[in-house]
């Protein structure tokens, strides 16, 4: 099992992980990353318009409800 399969097993199970993890995942999971003006540690990453996901750059680790959103979308991207 590679190091990125490991890093998907941690988010499917909900433990907790950096915003650097869930930053190669998005990105991996083709997601943009947008950088507001104004030098804002929220990035917004989008799909589509209807899938938008903002992280919060300095949490160590990201959130419960963040990494939930996470999960979402690699289960959406593996049933598409």
């Amino acid at each position: 099992m590679s190091q990125f399969d490991k890093l998907i097993q941690k988010i499917l199970d909900e433990k907790d992980i950096t915003y650097q993890d869930a930053e190669k995942v998005l990105l991996y999971l083709g997601y943009i990353a947008r950088t507001p003006k104004g030098g804002s540690s929220h990035i917004t990453f989008t799909k589509s318009p209807n899938q938008i996901i903002t992280l919060v750059r300095t949490q160590k680790p990201l959130k419960k409800y963040l990494v939930r959103l996470i999960k979402e979308a690699i289960i959406y991207d593996k049933q598409g």
